[in-house]
């Protein structure tokens, strides 16, 4: 079996359900990893004992490291990604660890980042594990307010090759799948841990936008995601508190005080979206834990603004006004969406930053 210098990090947190399907495939794979590194995030619920047991059987090339607290979906993988580093890996597949995937996957996202000059990352094209002919994300999108949405969601394979090349870029990679080339990692850096999970993926693709490295899809390569849908009140505290801080790292201040109505608009909607799954405790939390974090955030905003090498009018060529992620269902959104569609069309055009 042919091997290539490539490292999966896995981060595990009370998944011994999965994790067996999930390293299972990587041994199946045409393309042998030279290593997986699982970072545990203090798993409860026999992950580490199932692991330990796991790594007497396979023929993987497994390193473990058991974390004693939870470092969260950032602070996990860069343990990983540090490790490989250290190890010299040529590139690195950051895969969660409830997701499967074709014998061929690996073979085709080297061969793809293989061709590329400037190069990130890829994301293969994640599709559901329950229903392997739908769409679960073909790349992420970004509204221009922050909100991250999974991109062509619930799209039929069937129709979305119809409209697809063979490789094309994309506004962010999902984590759950993400190809990193090592030298570009090392000259973007890892995730933002503070984030903790939600809107790291984000983070790590403007912060490699800003550089001029790509981000593409390889939509020949298949990932299999068993992915939950809905929005639970841990999920929405983190990714509003976190698009939020993002917001304030990348937009220049023009940038700023050009959305702060659209912004303040779509919050006040906000708010009430949190009325309405109960998760208003929650989004008022993330509010006091911005105004904690803005000290931190105001210097790493600096720190972005120092090294970009792109306008903001760049910036912002592949964000979105609308937000067309088909399983969010709330009326009123869907009355100001078109609105925010349209503005965001003519300020677009005003920026030139």
């Amino acid at each position: 079996m042919e091997k290539s210098k490539i490292a999966v990090i896995i981060v595990s947190f009370n998944g011994k359900s999965y994790l067996g399907d999930c390293l299972r495939c990587l041994e199946e794979q045409t393309l042998a990893p030279e290593k997986v590194i699982v970072i545990d995030n203090n798993s409860k619920d026999g992950s580490v004992e199932f692991l330990k047991e796991y790594s007497l059987k396979t023929e993987l090339n497994l390193e473990f490291i058991f974390s004693k607290e939870n470092l969260g979906f950032t602070g996990g993988n860069n343990l990983g990604m540090k490790k490989a580093l250290e190890e010299k890996m040529d590139y690195i597949f950051l895969l969660n660890q409830d997701t499967e995937m074709e014998k061929d996957t690996l073979g085709k996202l080297l061969e793809a980042a293989d061709r590329e000059k400037d190069l990130f990352c890829l994301q293969p094209l994640i599709l559901f594990a329950d229903r392997k002919d739908v769409v679960q994300t073909a790349g992420d999108r970004i509204h221009f307010l922050g909100f991250g949405y999974l991109g062509d969601y619930l799209v039929r394979l069937e129709d979305f090759k119809k409209k697809i090349k063979r490789r094309e870029e994309i506004p962010y990679a999902s984590g759950a799948a993400m190809f990193i080339v090592s030298d570009a990692l090392r000259e973007v850096g890892f995730f933002d841990e503070d984030y903790f999970l939600y809107h790291e993926d984000m983070d790590l693709c403007l912060r490699a936008r800003i550089l001029k490295k790509k981000i593409l899809l390889v939509p020949q390569a298949f990932v299999y995601h068993k992915y939950k849908s809905g929005i639970t009140p841990l999920k929405w505290s983190y990714s509003e508190r976190n698009r939020h801080l993002m917001l304030l790292k990348f937009y220049k201040l023009p940038t700023l005080f050009l959305i702060f109505p659209y912004w303040f608009a779509a919050e006040i909607g906000s708010l009430i979206f949190s009325i309405s799954i109960r998760a208003i405790n929650p989004k008022i939390k993330g509010y006091f834990e911005i105004f904690s974090l803005l000290p931190k955030f105001l210097k790493k905003r600096k720190e972005i603004q120092k090294i970009r090498k792109i306008k903001d009018k760049e910036l912002v060529s592949c964000f979105d006004g609308e937000f067309k992620f088909v399983g969010f269902h709330f009326p009123l959104f869907f009355v100001i969406n078109p609105i925010l569609g349209s503005c965001w069309k003519a300020l677009r055009g005003i920026i030139f930053w």
